[in-house]
């Protein structure tokens, strides 16, 4: 890192333009490369090299969209195609321009490369994540601060009176979690299941090389402006072993690394960048670092929990939160119950946006900390704050007013934050406007109600709030009844993408144009995450399953035929019958997401059975 000293991080804001920016190019010549920044609708963003001699020459014509790609080098289907594939790059000044550099043992010291946010234009439009989630703002910036001035007796209800309002201000803050190993790790699922279980790794001490990634990870995001809040050890884990030269090997542990809020836009460009600095620091220090969302089966996934909060900020400065509730007998304001209500009801429409992949899925299963029903918690007692961890929304407060806050447990590293966050405050908008001119009484009535009562926005045979722990207090039956039913498959998630249903949608930014192109994407996605990583490995690992015939009994014989039948009925064609993954690539080919999507749960169910069963068998010939 000491190469690292001494370094510009952040280009000032001052210098965003004209010869100002010149001036600080010239005045660095340890930075080489521009990169303009902009993200596609999965999430990728972009990351070409623009050489500094060739910006400063072209300047004008750069920062004014004179750079463009092709639509085969970003996902936006039905929009950027090879018949119509220009895409520009039109650079956005607000951004946080970013330094990033090459790691201190480059021949010539650290060579830097300005990461400059930017919007896609496709023709006279904009169509990108960035591009998504700032239209989205100020179209709700506009549309709250119109429902205050409409709503008169909540905005004096929460201090405002007789005052206008300046803007209103979104806040958003992230927790990333991820795993980290040496490579070519040997640890096995089963130590890290038994170390999970036990609780062993929560906040433990971190040494060796993991210890000096972390401490060296919060160092430098401090520099970047992260205003880092810790890192530590998470639920996954064992302890690494210490080779002859005093480092450690086999080392597989989950960490979390959290920092400063702020507006949704700006948080979701930290993230993205905190990932890359992240991964470049532990790889420096020989060890890989994974963001997916479910690396390994049977252990704790990793989360990227989301806290949403929103203020109105007066003419006078003054900020005030608007969910925080004026009495003390109440959790929530008026509006913060109805932005909670507006997130539960219309969540099937959100979820496509937070959870599209096979991972995401994986990750959301009952006993790992994750949630899997659509249900809140607001705590035992308006004086006694959440601390139920099995929901998917919690409701945060402290004694700080400006702190009361929404966490969503559902995201994981790989969501993409701007479009879930784009339809996570949209939801919650429908739902403030719901609540405009009741009473927090009255809202909380309908928010705790029990399955069965009447009520007026949310479903009736719901309900939506529980203390309870949602895995080891209700059955499936029992909560798929009480919460809804959890989707097993993308196909699943996706089918909610009805959007003549979700009303919070409709007349806002996310047009047809885009809800088009998103849902192509992922289910193009999708099909690729079967055909070639879900389907060849599992393949390969019914493949590798070695029989031991000399060490064989009655019991491991009848092991083994079950296992044979299964390995057959998977992923060999008979002459009677299609394998199970023959008939899923039919599936695909014809693009029958619905049979596909059948298929899988079986599929997961017959190759968990497998696992099993030749976990016994490995043991039941081992003498």
């Amino acid at each position: 890192m000491s190469g690292l000293n001494g370094l510009t991080y952040v280009v000032p804001e001052e210098c965003k333009n004209g010869e100002r920016l010149k001036e600080f190019l010239l005045k660095h010549p340890e930075i080489k490369f521009v990169s303009l920044v902009g993200v596609d609708f999965t999430g990728n963003d972009t990351d070409e090299r623009i050489p500094v001699e060739h910006f400063i020459g072209d300047l004008e014509g750069i920062m004014s969209g004179g750079i463009q790609t092709d639509g085969s080098s970003v996902n936006l289907p039905g929009i950027a195609e090879l018949n119509d594939a220009k895409i520009d790059f039109i650079v956005d000044p607000c951004g946080k321009w970013f330094v990033d550099y090459t790691c201190e043992d480059a021949p010539e010291g650290p060579v830097g490369n300005i990461r400059i946010p930017a919007f896609f234009r496709h023709g006279s439009s904009h169509f990108c994540s960035r591009s998504l989630l700032k239209e989205t703002l100020e179209y709700l910036g506009a549309r709250i601060n119109a429902l205050l001035e409409k709503d008169k007796a909540f905005a004096a209800s929460i201090g405002i009176q007789g005052e206008g309002v300046g803007k209103i201000l979104f806040t958003l803050g992230t927790e990333l979690e991820f795993w980290v190993r040496t490579p070519a790790d040997s640890v096995s699922p089963e130590e890290l299941s038994v170390t999970q279980m036990l609780k062993e790794s929560y906040w433990k001490r971190t040494k060796g090389q993991v210890r000096t990634a972390l401490e060296e990870s919060l160092l430098l995001l401090g520099r970047y402006g992260y205003e880092v809040e810790m890192g530590h050890k998470e639920v996954g884990g064992v302890k690494g072993k210490v080779s002859a030269d005093g480092s450690l090997h086999d080392v597989m542990e989950q960490l979390e690394i959290d920092w400063r809020y702020d507006n949704p836009l700006r948080a979701a460009d930290n993230e993205l960048y905190a990932r890359i600095l992240i991964k470049e620091v532990f790889r420096r220090n020989g060890l890989e670092v994974t963001f997916d969302a479910k690396p390994l089966e049977g252990v704790a996934g990793s989360g990227e929990h989301m806290h949403f909060g929103i203020m109105a900020e007066t003419l006078s400065g003054r900020r005030i939160n608007l969910f925080t509730a004026a009495e003390t007998d109440e959790f929530l304001s008026s509006w913060g119950y109805g932005a909670l209500m507006g997130l539960l009801k219309n969540w099937n429409g959100v979820n496509p946006f937070v959870t599209n992949s096979m991972d995401a899925l994986n990750r959301l299963q009952p006993g790992y900390e994750a949630p899997i029903c659509i249900v809140s918690s607001l705590g035992v007692a308006p004086d006694k704050p959440s601390r139920n961890r099995t929901v998917l929304v919690g409701v945060i407060r402290s004694d700080n007013p400006l702190s009361t806050r929404f966490e969503l447990r559902a995201p994981n590293p790989h969501t993409n934050t701007y479009l879930a966050a784009a339809a996570v405050l949209l939801a919650m908008a429908e739902g403030m406007e719901y609540a405009s001119g009741k009473t927090p009484a009255e809202l909380r009535a309908e928010l705790m109600k029990k399955a069965g009562d009447e009520c007026q926005y949310l479903e009736k045979e719901r309900e939506y709030v529980t203390e309870r722990n949602i895995f080891s207090d209700f059955s499936k039956d029992e909560r798929d009844a009480l919460y809804g039913k959890t989707p097993a498959t993308v196909w699943e998630v996706m089918e909610n993408y009805d959007f003549g249903k979700w009303a919070f949608l409709e007349a806002t930014p996310f047009n047809k144009k885009i809800r088009d192109s998103y849902r192509t994407a992922v289910l193009n996605k999708w099909l690729v995450e079967i055909r070639d990583k879900y389907l060849p490995q599992s393949l390969e690992k019914a493949v590798a399953l070695r029989r031991s015939i000399e060490s064989e009994n009655s019991c491991s014989e009848r092991l083994w035929t079950e296992m044979e039948a299964l390995r057959i009925r998977l992923f060999k064609n008979t002459a009677e019958n299609k394998s199970m993954a023959t008939a899923m690539e039919e599936a695909l080919d014809r693009k029958d997401f619905g049979a596909a999507s059948s298929m899988l749960p079986e599929m997961n169910r017959m190759l968990h059975r497998l696992t099993e069963l030749y976990r016994v068998y490995r043991r039941n010939t081992r003498f």
